[in-house]
C-alpha cells in the first residue's frame, strides 16, 4: 500500500486543503480548524527556518497537552526538522539528558516548559510555542521545504535503555507516512473519526492518535493531563466529545465504563497484552458486536504498530497479536535466523517500511537490533524485537513474552531453566543457577551450585551431556555453600557474577564484550586489522578495514565460530557490536570443506577458456609482474624456489585442453620450472632500458596455449653486474590479483629456505571448485532469480563516444594512462566513505558511474567489477583465480546528491556480494542477450579497486623493488584501476586502443579526477551541478556500431541447402540434443550457450575437414546463414535473424523461470 504523501507535513497540509474548516483538534470548548492549525504551525516553521532549522536538525518540544503543542510538533516538521517530544511530567534531569543526547540546541516551549528547562539549560535557544489560532488569511500556509526528503527524520522518540540511559529512536518520514496510510486503512480512521488522544506525546502511540487522524481529515479529541489519569474523567471526556475511535491505556480498560463510550466504533488495545475478558466486555458477541476491538502490537523501533488482530466475543486464551499491517512484514525465526514452523516459539522480526533508521548516536546498537533482511531480497532491514512469538494454525501470531531470560551460547539460544533443571536432577546437587558471565575470553556459560561439595566438573559435564545439547553444557562450575540473595529474597545474580569473576584489569581501554560473539569478533578484529577494540561502537572502516580485510575477518570468524558469516555482514554491520549481531544470527557454516578433490574448472575459468577460443591472438587475460633484484642473486636457488611454489600450489601445474569441444583439466606432476636468463649487459648501457621494456612487454603480451603450456612462466633478465629483473606472467585462469602477493611471499620464503620444502597448502584450488559447486547447488537458482529481477530493464550495452568505429570483432589491444591523487584528495575519499558507511571503492566507483552516464547520456547503466570469492579461511593463502566479474547496476541521477549515490553504490556492491552464484555467462544466457562479437556481453566498462597490500618480494641478501610492466591488453572498452599506497590513490585507465586514442584516454582520466574533486567538495549538492564544461570535447566522437568487415575468402563447398547445411544441421541437433531444430532457428534461442559453440566448432571441423573460427558462429547464429557463409555465399534474405530477434529474446527473459544450468 503506497503512502498517500511523501512526508508527514505533506499529508496534513493535503487534509487541510480538503477540509479547511473542519475541526482538527478539539479540547473542551476550544476547537481548532485545519486552516488554523496549519497557519499556526506555519508561523512557527517560518521562525524556525530563520533560526537554521531544516532536515536532520532536531528540535525539542516541551508543552502541556494543548492544541498548541500539536501545532508545535507539526511546525517543527513543516520547517524540515525532527521533533523531540519532552513530556513536562518527566523529571527535569531526564529531559536535559534527552536534549543532550539528541543534540537539540533549540527547544519549542510553552510557559511551563520554559520554566522547567530554561534555567537548567542556559546554552539553548528557547522559542515560544504558537498560542491561539492565527488567521490563515493573514498567514498563508508555509510550504514544505524542497530539501525535505522522505529519508529525513520526522521525530526522535526516546525509550528506556537497558543501561538506564534513554535511547533515541530516529524515525523517518518514509516510515511514518507509510504508517499513516496503512493505519488509517487497518484501524478505520477517516474524515468522520473523532479520535481519543490519551498517549503522552513522548510515547509513539501519540503518532497514531494525532497524525494518522490529522492525515485522514478527522478530529483529534485531545485529553488534558488531569483527565487522562482518571478513569471517571476520561470516560466523561469521551462522552462529551462523542469519541468514535480510541486507544486508551490497556491497564485502564477494566476501570473504564463502556457505557460512557456510546459513539465508539473502534477500540485499539496496544503497548501491553490485553486481558482476554476485555474483548467481550467492550466488543460484545460475534452475533451482536458493539464495536471493533483490535489488539495491536508494535515497538517504537517499527513505527508505532506492526501487527493487529480483530477480536470479538468471549475469550479465555491470550488475544493474538494478529497479522502484519500493510507495508509491514513479520517473521518468527530461530537462533540461526531461519523461519520456524507453526506453533514453534521464536524471536519476532519486523521488516517492510516500519523499521526506524536506528538509535541516535549509537551505531553499534543500531547494527545489533536492525539487521539485513535475508528473506525479501530487496536489501531491506529487519528489526529484532526481542519478543517471543509463535504462528498459530490460522496464520495469526501469538505473543509469548520476552527473550531476555534466554541465553545465547555459541549462537544457540537456550532457556537457562532447562540447564538448571538438568543440573538439579543430579542426586548430589541441591540448587543450580545458570548464567552467562563475562570474562576476558568472552562470556562463559557458568553454573552456580550448592552445596560446596557438589560433584567434579568432569562428572557434571558427563551428566549434562547425557541430557542436553553440547551448546547447553556449562563451560564452568562454581560451587557455593549457599546462593546469595537480594533484599527481596531472589537470587542475586550480580553477586554471583562477582563470585565467578573477581575484578581484573581488562586490556583494550577497559572495554568488556557483552557476548561470546563480541569477544570472538574483538579477538579476530585485533588480529586481522592490527588494532585493539576500544568499544563495541568501533567501526571497521575507521580501524583501517576494507573489503579484502573484511574477507580475512570473515574467514577468521567462520573458522572460530563455524557460522555462515559473510563479507556483506561485516560491511553492513560496520561496528564490533554490529558484526557480532550478524554473527549471532548467522546459520551454521554448512558442510565442511572437502579436500583432495580432483581438478575441475570453475565457471569463471570456463568463461576464460571460451574467450581464449574466441580470440587466438591476444594475451589480454595475462597478468604480469616484475621485480628488480639488486645484490648477489643465486639463479639456481631462485629456480628451485619457483619449482617449490608450483609444488605447493597445484593450480600452477594445470593445463586446460579441449576434449570434444569442452574444457577439461590436466594436472602435471611436480617438475623443475624453467628459468631462462637473458643477459642485457651485452648491450650498451644506453640501450638496456629500452631492451628491458621490450622484453617485459613481450613477456606480458605473449599468449598462452591453454592446452599445451604451463599457464605461467618466469624469465630472468640480467641488467647489471649484480642486478636482475625477474619477470613472471600467468594466465588469469590460474592467477588473480590477490595471488600476486601470495606468490611473491612463498617465492621469497622458498628462496630463503633453499632445500627445505614449504608447508602444504590448507587446500587446493580443486577443493575451492568443489566447495563452490556445493554452494551453487544450494543457492544458484535463488541468486539467478535475484539477478534477473535486479537487471530487468537495464540496457545491456554501454557505448561511450570514441575516436574509431567499433571493429566488427572485438580486439584486445590496450593502452594505459594514469594519475596520482594528492594526499588531501585521498584523505577526502576516505572521509566521505566513512561518513557513508562505505568503502573508498564505493566513492571511486560512483564517480565512474557519473562520468560514464554523462558521456553515454544514460541514468541507468551497468559497470562491472571483480568480486573476490575467498570466503573460506583455507582459500586466503591459495594461488588461483577466485574472481567473478559482477554487473553492477548504477543509476547516476543528476538530481540526487553524490553522497546519496555513494550509499546507493555501497548497497549495490553489498547486494552483489550477497548473491554470488550467478556467473556472467549464466546471466547472459538467462537474460537471452544477443551475442555480439564486437564487444563483451553485458559489461563493457570495468572498475577494479586493488584493496589488498601492494605485492612485495623479500629475499635474503637482496634489495627488491617492483618494476613497472606494460599492460598485456584490454579485455574491456575501459577499465579503471584504483590502488592506494603511501597515502595516495593511483588511478589507471586501461583503454582499448582500437576505440580510444591515448589523448582521449588522458582527457577521460582528467575528467574523472575533475568530477571526483567536485563531488568531494560538495557531496550534498545535486550531482548534476558539478559540470563537465572543461571537457565538452569528450561528448564528441563516434559511437557508431561495428565497422564493416569483409569476410575472409573461403574455398568453395557444396551449394547452400546441400551438404554443408545438412552437416551443420546434424551437428546442431547432436550438440543441442534436439531433433526439432530447423535451419532458420537461432542457436541461442534453441538452448545453445556460448560455451557450446566451441563444441559445435570442433565437431564441424571434423565433419568438414577444415578449421573454423568460433567468432564466425557468433556472426551467423543459424544454420542457413552459417552454411551460406561457409560456402562463400552471402546469406539469403531472412536467413540471419539473430540481430533482429535479440531484443525480443531479452524482453522475454525476465518473465521466464530460468532454471537451465547448462555447462556452467
Amino acid at each position: 500500500m503506497a503512502a498517500a504523501a511523501p512526508t508527514v507535513p505533506h499529508a496534513v497540509l493535503a487534509a487541510a486543503r480538503r477540509y479547511p474548516d473542519a475541526i482538527a483538534v478539539r479540547q473542551g470548548r476550544r476547537a481548532v480548524t485545519y486552516a488554523e492549525l496549519v497557519a499556526s504551525a506555519g508561523e512557527l516553521a517560518r521562525t524556525l527556518c530563520e533560526l537554521g532549522v531544516g532536515p536532520e536538525v532536531t528540535v525539542g518540544v516541551s508543552g502541556r497537552r494543548r492544541p498548541d503543542t500539536i501545532a508545535a510538533m507539526l511546525g517543527v516538521m513543516l520547517a524540515g526538522g525532527a521533533y523531540v517530544p519532552l513530556d513536562p511530567t518527566h523529571p527535569r534531569d531526564r529531559l536535559l539528558a534527552v536534549l543532550d543526547d539528541a543534540g537539540a540546541e533549540l527547544v519549542v516551549v510553552d510557559a511551563e516548559g520554559r520554566a522547567l528547562l530554561a534555567d537548567a539549560a542556559p546554552d539553548r535557544l528557547f522559542v515560544t510555542a504558537p498560542a491561539g489560532s492565527p488567521s490563515s488569511s493573514v498567514h498563508p500556509v508555509h510550504p514544505v521545504p524542497e530539501a525535505l526528503s522522505p529519508d529525513n527524520p520526522a521525530y526522535v522518540m526516546y525509550t528506556s535503555g537497558s543501561t538506564g540511559a534513554p535511547k533515541g529512536v530516529v524515525v523517518t518520514h518514509r516510515s511514518v507516512s507509510a504508517f499513516l496510510t496503512a493505519s488509517a486503512h487497518r484501524f478505520g480512521i477517516g474524515a468522520d473519526t473523532v479520535a481519543l488522544a490519551t498517549a503522552s506525546f513522548g510515547f509513539d502511540v501519540s503518532v497514531l492518535e494525532v497524525f494518522t487522524t490529522l492525515a485522514a481529515g478527522g478530529t483529534v479529541a485531545l485529553v488534558p493531563e488531569a483527565d487522562r489519569r482518571s478513569p471517571e474523567r476520561l470516560g466523561s471526556f469521551a462522552a462529551a466529545h462523542h469519541v468514535t475511535w480510541a486507544t486508551p491505556p490497556v491497564s485502564m480498560l477494566p476501570l473504564l465504563d463502556p457505557a460512557q463510550f456510546v459513539a465508539l466504533r473502534v477500540l485499539v488495545a496496544t503497548a501491553e497484552p490485553v486481558a482476554p475478558d476485555q474483548v467481550g466486555r467492550w466488543a460484545g458477541t460475534a452475533e451482536a458486536p458493539r464495536l471493533r476491538f483490535i489488539n495491536a502490537y508494535g515497538p517504537t523501533e517499527t513505527t508505532v504498530e506492526a501487527t493487529a488482530h480483530d477480536a470479538v466475543g468471549e475469550w479465555t486464551r491470550p488475544v493474538p497479536m494478529g497479522r502484519p499491517l500493510p507495508n509491514q512484514r513479520v517473521y518468527v525465526v530461530d537462533a540461526a535466523l531461519r523461519p520456524v514452523p507453526v506453533g514453534v516459539p521464536g524471536e519476532l522480526l519486523v521488516g517492510g517500511t516500519g523499521p526506524a533508521r536506528g538509535y541516535l548516536g549509537q551505531p553499534g546498537l543500531t547494527a545489533q537490533r536492525f539487521v539485513a533482511d535475508p528473506f525479501d531480497g530487496s536489501g531491506g532491514r529487519l528489526y529484532r524485537t526481542g519478543d517471543l512469538a509463535a504462528w498459530e494454525p490460522d496464520g495469526a501470531l501469538r505473543y509469548l513474552g520476552r527473550v531476555d531470560r534466554q541465553l545465547k551460547v555459541r549462537g544457540h539460544r537456550m532457556e537457562p531453566g532447562e540447564v538448571e533443571a538438568a543440573l538439579a536432577g543430579h542426586p548430589d546437587v541441591r540448587q543450580a543457577v545458570v548464567d552467562l558471565v563475562p570474562t576476558t575470553a568472552g562470556p562463559l556459560l557458568t553454573a552456580f551450585l550448592t552445596p560446596a561439595r557438589a560433584p567434579s566438573d568432569t562428572a557434571l559435564r558427563e551428566h549434562c551431556a547425557r541430557l542436553l545439547p553440547a551448546a547447553m553444557v556449562p563451560s564452568r562450575f562454581v560451587r557455593l555453600d549457599a546462593l546469595p540473595r537480594n533484599a527481596s529474597g531472589k537470587t542475586d545474580r550480580t553477586a554471583l557474577h562477582a563470585l565467578a569473576s573477581p575484578p581484573t584489569a581488562e586490556p583494550g581501554y577497559g572495554w568488556q564484550p557483552d557476548s561470546e560473539e563480541a569477544a570472538v569478533v574483538a579477538r579476530a578484529w585485533a588480529d586481522v586489522l592490527g588494532v585493539p577494540v576500544r568499544s563495541g561502537d568501533d567501526t571497521f572502516f575507521d580501524a583501517g578495514g576494507h573489503s579484502l580485510g573484511a574477507m580475512r575477518l570473515v574467514a577468521r570468524l567462520r573458522a572460530d565460530m563455524d557460522r555462515d558469516v559473510r563479507i556483506e555482514d561485516v560491511l553492513r554491520g560496520r561496528t564490533v557490536d554490529g558484526i557480532a549481531a550478524a554473527l549471532a544470527v548467522a546459520a551454521p557454516a554448512g558442510p565442511d570443506l572437502t579436500r583432495g578433490n580432483p581438478p575441475a574448472l570453475s565457471a569463471a575459468q570456463r568463461r576464460l577458456w571460451f574467450l581464449d577460443q574466441l580470440t587466438t591472438d591476444s594475451g589480454a587475460y595475462n597478468i604480469a609482474l616484475a621485480q628488480r633484484l639488486r645484490g648477489p642473486l643465486d639463479p639456481a636457488a631462485l629456480r628451485s624456489a619457483l619449482t617449490e611454489v608450483a609444488r605447493r600450489h597445484e593450480v600452477l601445474r594445470w593445463r586446460i585442453p579441449t576434449v570434444d569441444g569442452a574444457p577439461t583439466v590436466v594436472l602435471d606432476p611436480p617438475a623443475g620450472i624453467p628459468l631462462p636468463v637473458t643477459d642485457l649487459t651485452t648491450l650498451p648501457p644506453a640501450e638496456r632500458a629500452g631492451a628491458l621494456a621490450a622484453q617485459l612487454a613481450q613477456a606480458a603480451e605473449a599468449r598462452f596455449d591453454l592446452a599445451a603450456d604451463r599457464l605461467w612462466r618466469a624469465r630472468l633478465l640480467r641488467v647489471g653486474e649484480d642486478e636482475h629483473v625477474l619477470s613472471v606472467t600467468a594466465h588469469h585462469a590460474v592467477f588473480d590479483g590477490w595471488s600476486q602477493g601470495l606468490f611473491l611471499h612463498d617465492l621469497g620464503t622458498a628462496y630463503g629456505r633453499r632445500a627445505a620444502p614449504l608447508p602444504p597448502a590448507a587446500a587446493s584450488f580443486a577443493d575451492y571448485v568443489a566447495w563452490r559447486a556445493d554452494r551453487a547447488n544450494r543457492r544458484a537458482d535463488t541468486d539467478l532469480r535475484w539477478w534477473l529481477e535486479h537487471l530487468d530493464g537495464v540496457p545491456p550495452v554501454l557505448e561511450l563516444p570514441g575516436d574509431h568505429p567499433r571493429p566488427a570483432e572485438q580486439t584486445f589491444r590496450g593502452g594505459r594512462v594514469e594519475t596520482l591523487l594528492d594526499a588531501a584528495t585521498t584523505a577526502a575519499v576516505h572521509a566521505l566513505a566513512r561518513d557513508c558507511g562505505a568503502t573508498p571503492s564505493a566513492v571511486l566507483l560512483a564517480v565512474l558511474g557519473q562520468l560514464a552516464g554523462r558521456l553515454a547520456g544514460r541514468d541507468d547503466l551497468v559497470i562491472g567489477t571483480p568480486a573476490v570469492d575467498r570466503r573460506h579461511p583455507a582459500f586466503l593463502d591459495l594461488v588461483g583465480f577466485f574472481i567473478e566479474v559482477v554487473p553492477l547496476r548504477l543509476r547516476p541521477a543528476a538530481g540526487r546528491s553524490f553522497r546519496t549515490q555513494v550509499r546507493d553504490t555501497r548497497d549495490e556492491l553489498l547486494d552483489a556480494l550477497a548473491h554470488p552464484e550467478a556467473p556472467v555467462e549464466r546471466l547472459v544466457d538467462a537474460l537471452r542477450l544477443p551475442r555480439d562479437a564486437s564487444r563483451q556481453p553485458l559489461v563493457q566498462v570495468l572498475f577494479n579497486a586493488y584493496n589488498f597490500p601492494q605485492p612485495r618480494l623479500e629475499m635474503p641478501g637482496l634489495d627488491v623493488t617492483a618494476e613497472p610492466v606494460p599492460v598485456p591488453g584490454a579485455p574491456f572498452d575501459l577499465t579503471l584501476y584504483a590502488a592506494e599506497a603511501d597515502g595516495h590513490y593511483r588511478i589507471e585507465l586501461v583503454h582499448n586502443t582500437d576505440r580510444f586514442t591515448t589523448a582521449r584516454a588522458e582527457r577521460l582520466l582528467a575528467a574523472y579526477v575533475h568530477l571526483l574533486n567536485g563531488f568531494l567538495g560538495a557531496p550534498d549538492r545535486p550531482a548534476g551541478e558539478i559540470g563537465l564544461d572543461p571537457y565538452a570535447d569528450l561528448f564528441e566522437g563516434t559511437t557508431a556500431g561495428p565497422a564493416p568487415a569483409a569476410p575472409p575468402a573461403l574455398p568453395a563447398l557444396p551449394n547452400p541447402g546441400g551438404g554443408t547445411e545438412a552437416a551443420v544441421l546434424a551437428v546442431w541437433r547432436q550438440v543441442l540434443e534436439r531433433d526439432d531444430i530447423k535451419v532458420t532457428d537461432n542457436f541461442f534461442d534453441a538452448g545453445g550457450t556460448s560455451l557450446l559453440l566451441v563444441t559445435v566448432r570442433q565437431r564441424l571441423e571434423k565433419v568438414l575437414g577444415r578449421e573454423l573460427r568460433v567468432v564466425d558462429l557468433f556472426h551467423h547464429p543459424n544454420i542457413r546463414a552459417l552454411a551460406a557463409h561457409l560456402d562463400g555465399a552471402a546469406p539469403a534474405a531472412g536467413a540471419d535473424r539473430g540481430t533482429d530477434r535479440g531484443l525480443a529474446r531479452r524482453r522475454r527473459a525476465p518473465a521466464r523461470a530460468v532454471r537451465r544450468r547448462g555447462p556452467n
